[in-house]
């Protein structure tokens, strides 16, 4: 097609295939359907879903994988609908475009009452100011091409979702002119407060007995991990992860030592990383889950720490305007600072056990779960954790690559496990993914699986049912964390494919997943649990939340 005859649609989904991206996740309807037809006129595939908030979570699990994930989605109906997951990325700087069809100019200049309006015509864009970083709605399109390179790259950049609006009639127009594709200049430091900042950052580490980093999630998201793990490498310094940021190094590197998370940590971990005299945290969300959702004032002295991200620089008390964090981690590989002697440092979990003969026999606990995962998961499965157990059970599972375990660690949202999955197979689709997801959740988003099998998907995926809402209980227990008890294995029967199963005990257990493994279909497992069975982070989890969210559990350590 010459640039004469573009259309607005069509120039979006071309220049969204140049940037690589394959797969574009939605729902339409009829505010957007002009926008799906250019959509399925492109080089893009098309996963239409059963509900826009796994739109939302399957685009952004492709967007962890692949670096940039698009959700289409109708007016308000759609676009409002998807927000808790869009919000969910923003949470945790996920790079995903967010396209919705909406009303023609013409309506919205007459004002006029119309289906999907909520309050005005910008309702839903300016509900999306909140949790986007760029925005906008293409009602010309002579700057249209402006503007949707304008809301891509800002998404590229800043590793947040961004919002574009394209009215049904706009996108069957020829586009304007096409600006050529500007390579913005990578941002630059203030020479002399980030001279300052090595500065002190060199004096600190040199002058440290125990430094550690803390690798977060800004690393994979911008593409700094190799430069954070060069740095490591060549001072010899040890190197522990988050949840949020678990997997984003190979866990079988040598300066690994584990996933830190305040008390639901390893103890040698937590220790380890609590009395460093200097805690470099790169790329770090500091947040309550990164702290296990406890007060560390007294563990983690500002004093003996140093923070490095996009959005800030501190060493200290001290902090450093308009550094780069990619330029900092450059000019410290090359700094003069001394290779560290390290000594015996902790040990990642180690290869899970066999289990023994009387083992098999038993029925299955949490931590036997995620054992027998463990010793039959490989290299080529990606895991993709819902909240709660499926999460913090997960602590210890040692996966065999980087990137090869996906969660909403942060948000914390119901439901991400299985449509994220969605979004990992069909960025990576060499690699068999694994879902772990509590019974509530499943229940949520657990439909998905008719998206999978639409299209070939086979995922294994692990309903972990505990007979209800299991992490709630250890906050606050009362009636309204009961569910439905529903027969799981037979949603394949439903769907018309995949194999079902439900298992009781280890053995069961580890039959289920050597078949589930060879097999060229998708499995659901169901893993029966005692009711109040959990790990003991999530135990701790729970007692925490419940001495700051039960009013009966303040007085009683007050």
């Amino acid at each position: 097609m010459s640039e004469a005859q573009t259309t607005v649609g069509s120039f979006l989904f071309d220049y969204l295939h140049k940037l690589g991206v394959t797969h574009v996740f939605g729902i339409p309807g009829d505010f957007a359907l002009p926008t799906f037809r250019w959509l399925q006129q492109s080089k893009l595939k098309i996963i239409t879903m059963t509900h826009e908030p796994s739109v939302g979570f399957a685009a952004d699990g492709y967007a962890r994988m692949n670096g940039l994930g698009v959700a289409c989605v109708t007016y308000c109906v759609g676009g409002l609908n998807m927000l808790n997951s869009v919000a969910c990325a923003y949470a945790e700087k996920s790079p995903m475009l967010v396209i919705s069809g909406g009303p023609s100019p013409a309506d919205r200049k007459k004002d006029v009452l119309m289906h999907h309006k909520v309050r005005t015509f910008d309702t839903q864009r300016r509900i999306y100011e909140e949790v986007t970083c760029a925005t906008a709605v293409l009602l010309d399109p002579e700057t249209a091409a402006a503007e949707i390179m304008r809301v891509v790259s800002a998404v590229l950049e800043n590793s947040r979702p961004g919002y574009i609006e394209v009215p049904f009639d706009v996108v069957d127009m020829p586009i304007g002119v096409i600006p050529p594709t500007v390579n913005h200049p990578a941002p630059v430091s203030d020479q002399d407060n980030l001279n300052a900042m090595l500065e002190d950052a060199v004096a600190a580490v040199n002058n440290a007995k125990q430094p550690v980093i803390i690798a977060d999630i800004e690393l994979h998201r911008h593409g700094l991990v190799d430069q954070a793990l060069a740095v490591a490498s060549k001072f010899n310094i040890p190197v522990a992860s988050t949840l949020m940021s678990k997997s984003i190094i190979s866990e079988t590197h040598p300066l690994f030592i584990g996933v830190y998370s305040g008390p639901l940590s390893d103890a040698a971990v937590q220790k380890y990383v609590e009395d460093s005299d200097c805690l470099i945290m790169l790329g770090a969300l500091i947040t309550d889950v990164w702290f296990g959702f406890m007060s560390t004032s007294e563990k983690l002295s500002r004093k003996r720490t140093m923070l490095a991200t996009t959005e800030k620089m501190q060493i200290g008390a001290r902090t450093y305007e308009n550094v780069v964090l990619k330029e900092f981690l450059e000019r410290l590989h090359e700094a003069p600072v001394a290779a560290r002697k390290t000594g015996a440092l902790p040990q990642p979990a180690p290869e899970p056990k066999p289990l023994s003969d009387s083992e098999k026999s038993a029925s299955i606990s949490m931590e036997t779960f995620f054992r027998i995962l463990g010793l039959h998961a490989g290299e080529n499965n990606i895991i993709t954790c819902d909240t709660g157990d499926s999460l913090f059970g997960a602590m210890k599972l040692r996966t065999k690559k980087a990137t090869n375990f996906i969660a909403d660690a942060y948000y914390l949202s119901m439901g991400f496990g299985v449509p994220a999955a969605i979004g990992v197979m069909a960025a990576r689709p060499d690699n068999r993914v694994i879902a772990i997801v509590g019974d509530g959740a499943f229940q949520m988003t657990g439909i998905e699986l008719s998206t999978a099998v639409k299209f070939g998907m086979k995922p294994i995926v692990f309903v972990l049912n505990n007979d209800g809402y299991g992490t709630q209980r250890f906050i606050l227990d009362g009636p309204f964390n009961e569910i439905l008890r529903w027969n799981y294995t037979k949603l394949t029967e439903l769907l018309g494919a995949g194999v079902g199963k439900k298992v009781t005990t280890n053995r069961e257990m580890e039959a289920a997943i050597r078949e589930a493994i060879v097999s060229d279909q998708m499995y659901l497992i169901e893993v029966i649990l005692p009711r109040n069975e959990c790990s003991p982070s999530l135990k701790r989890v729970g007692e925490e939340l419940g001495r700051l969210r039960d009013k009966d559990k303040r007085k009683e350590t007050a």
